[in-house]
């Protein structure tokens, strides 16, 4: 019997917890076990004073973007608290699983680039815009500031609104130090810088950095590469197109060439 092209692959999973269930399914499907240390976690922030003063004055402005599925989940949960708008501004999104989100709630992206990541966003956005524009960018708080430079930088008005917060799990510590010190996984997933950051922020505090030398880690995207780069880490997969879908499919291509398993 043919043997899936993952079989004997414990594969790390170091997104939140609400958003594996699909990543997990994708794995099983090609023969690999996953392991889930969740090294995220999303909640509301704590003050909510310029979260309301923003949100009931909506119709001031011409675009929202939306940059994660995060961020689609809690600006709604927020909107239904403190909008005062009938109807929302034209909508932006980074990528095609924030414009799926998005659909949940009943409304469509009118803008998705071509390139899931800010800078191409930024390239193919800023042409859409006058400097009369007023633009609101729901993010989360460690995002980084680049639409809102670029924005500001034609002259348009650019509003960054934290709309939710981003935290380590404290119990997922001593879950990720056994799963890196009994060598239980061969690949390691990052679907985000800040995953990068809190698993390195772990490693260094456990002194694990000598378990990591034979491990495969693949990134999702550029953004992520460059941050596990910059902890000198080897990065060996990260796809051209930046979903889970793609990381895995190039995981594939890769353990393939590899001929399989080596331990």
């Amino acid at each position: 019997m043919t043997k899936l092209p993952l079989h004997d692959y414990r594969i790390l999973i170091t997104r939140g917890q609400g958003q594996v269930a699909h990543f997990k399914t994708m794995i099983e499907q090609y023969g690999g076990t996953p392991i889930t240390v969740p090294l995220l976690d999303f909640r509301l922030p704590d003050s909510h004073e310029a979260i309301e003063a923003t949100l009931s004055h909506l119709s001031d402005y011409d675009w929202l973007v939306l940059t994660s599925q995060n961020g689609v989940r809690f600006f709604f949960e927020l909107a239904g608290k403190y909008s005062t708008s009938q109807s929302l501004p034209k909508i932006a999104v980074i990528g095609t699983k924030t414009a799926e989100a998005l659909q949940h709630y009943g409304y469509h992206a009118d803008f998705i680039p071509n390139k899931f990541v800010a800078e191409g966003f930024v390239a193919e956005f800023i042409p859409r815009l006058s400097p009369r524009s007023r633009v609101l960018v729901a993010k989360g708080n460690l995002a980084r500031t680049i639409i809102s430079g670029a924005v500001e930088e034609i002259g348009a008005a650019c509003d960054e609104l934290d709309v939710y917060e981003t935290v380590l799990p404290e119990e997922s510590k001593q879950k990720l130090v056994e799963v890196i010190t009994t060598e239980e996984v061969e690949v390691i997933t990052f679907t985000s810088s800040s995953t990068v950051h809190h698993f390195m922020q772990i490693v260094a505090q456990y002194e694990l950095h000598r378990y990591l030398e034979s491990l495969i880690i693949a990134c999702i995207g550029p953004i992520a590469k460059k941050t596990a780069l910059d902890y000198g880490l080897q990065v060996d997969i990260c796809p051209n197109v930046y979903t889970t879908e793609a990381m895995i499919q190039d995981l594939v291509t890769y353990t393939k060439a590899k001929g399989g398993k080596s331990k």
